[in-house]
C-alpha cells in the first residue's frame, strides 16, 4: 500500500503541476506560430512539451527510487527523438530550405520542457516568454532589413 501512496503523491504533487506548466509553455509557443499559420502550432507544441516533461519527470522520479537509474540517459533519448522530429520538419525544395525555424522551436521547446520535468517552474515559463518575444522582435527586424535591402 505504501507504493500507491508514493505513486499518488508523485502524480498529484509533482507530475500534475509539471504537465500543467508544460501545457502553458507549449500553448504560448504554439499560439505564436498558430496565428501566423506556421507549422507546429498549438497542439503540436503542447504535445512536445507534455511528452518531454513526462519523460524527464519519470526519469528523475525513478532515479529517486532506484539509484541505478540515470535520468540523464532519458534526457539524451528525448534529445534524439526531438532531433528526429526536427529533421522531419526541415524540407528542401528547389534551392530553398524551409522549416529550420520550426525545427529550432521544437528543439528549444523540448529543452524548456526538460527543465519543467526537473521540477523548475518559473525559469521555463520565463524562458518561453523571452524566446517568443525575441523571435517576434527579430522577425520584425528581419522584415525591415529585407525591405530596406530590396528598396536599394
Amino acid at each position: 500500500m505504501q507504493f500507491f501512496s508514493t505513486e499518488h503523491a508523485f502524480l498529484l504533487e509533482r507530475l500534475l503541476p509539471q504537465v500543467l506548466t508544460a501545457t502553458l509553455c507549449g500553448f504560448i509557443v504554439g499560439y505564436g506560430r498558430e496565428i501566423k499559420h506556421r507549422p507546429a502550432g498549438i497542439r503540436t507544441n503542447i504535445l512536445i512539451s507534455v511528452g518531454c516533461t513526462i519523460y524527464a519527470s519519470v526519469g528523475f522520479y525513478l532515479a529517486e527510487i532506484y539509484p541505478s537509474v540515470d535520468p540523464s540517459r532519458i534526457i539524451g533519448q528525448i534529445a534524439t527523438g526531438i532531433g528526429f522530429l526536427g529533421a522531419g520538419a526541415i524540407v528542401k525544395s528547389d534551392q530553398k530550405v524551409s522549416g529550420v525555424t520550426t525545427a529550432a522551436f521544437i528543439w528549444a521547446n523540448s529543452g524548456i520542457s526538460i527543465l519543467i520535468g526537473c521540477n523548475f517552474y518559473l525559469i521555463p515559463i520565463s524562458i518561453t516568454i523571452i524566446m517568443v518575444l525575441i523571435t517576434w522582435l527579430f522577425e520584425k527586424f528581419e522584415k525591415r532589413v529585407h525591405r530596406e535591402h530590396i528598396n536599394e
